[in-house]
C-alpha cells in the first residue's frame, strides 16, 4: 500500500505542480499589484466635490472615454466594469476586452489616465479562465482536490516512519528497562 501511495503522490504532485507554479506566480503578481504601476495603473485624484450635484453622470463618463480610441471602450457594451471611487473622486472604467482601464474625474468628466490592467490578466490566468470556461470550472477544482490529496498523503508518508521509529524506540526502552529490572 505504501508503494502505491508514493507512486500516486508522485504523479498527482507532478500534475498539480504545473498548475501550482502558474497559480503561485500570478498570485505573487496579484499580491504586489498596488506596488507596481505596470501591474495596475496608479489611482488618480479628481477635482474637489462639495455636493452630489457636482458629480457627473455615467453617460458623460462613458462619452468622455469613448472619445479616446486608446481606451478601447467605444460604447457601453465594451465596458466590463464601472466603479465610482468616492475618496479619490474618480470613476474607473475597465474594458471588457484588452484589459484597459480609464480613470475619469467625477466632477469634470475629464479622462485623467488610460492604462493597461495587467492585474486583470494575471487574475484570468490565476483562475484559469483565460484558457476556457472548462479549465476554470473543472480543472481548477481538480487541482485543488489533488493538492488536498497531496497534503494528506504527504503528512501520512511523513508520519508513518516517524510513528514507527517512536514505537520501535519505546519498545527498546521497555525491553531495556525489563532487563535492568531482572
Amino acid at each position: 500500500m505504501y508503494k502505491q501511495l508514493r507512486a500516486a503522490h508522485k504523479w498527482v504532485g507532478l500534475f498539480c505542480a504545473i498548475f501550482l507554479m502558474l497559480i503561485s506566480a500570478t498570485g505573487l503578481g496579484l499580491a504586489l499589484k498596488s506596488q507596481f504601476d505596470w501591474i495596475r495603473p496608479a489611482t488618480q485624484e479628481g477635482g474637489e466635490i462639495e455636493s452630489l450635484e457636482q458629480i457627473v453622470g455615467i453617460a458623460q463618463v462613458i462619452e468622455a472615454v469613448a472619445a479616446k480610441p486608446e481606451a478601447r471602450m467605444p460604447d457601453l457594451d465594451s465596458v466590463r466594469r464601472l466603479e465610482y471611487h468616492a475618496g479619490d473622486r474618480i470613476y474607473k472604467l475597465i474594458s471588457s476586452d484588452g484589459y484597459m482601464e480609464a480613470q475619469v474625474d467625477a466632477r469634470t468628466a475629464e479622462v485623467l489616465s488610460i492604462g493597461r490592467r495587467n492585474d486583470q490578466f494575471f487574475e484570468d490566468i490565476h483562475d484559469l479562465s483565460i484558457f476556457s470556461d472548462f479549465t476554470a470550472d473543472y480543472v481548477l477544482p481538480a487541482v485543488a482536490i489533488g493538492l488536498f490529496a497531496l497534503s494528506c498523503s504527504g503528512v501520512y508518508m511523513f508520519g508513518v516512519p516517524v510513528a514507527r521509529r517512536m514505537k520501535f524506540r519505546a519498545k527498546q526502552r521497555r525491553e531495556g528497562q525489563d532487563k535492568i529490572a531482572k
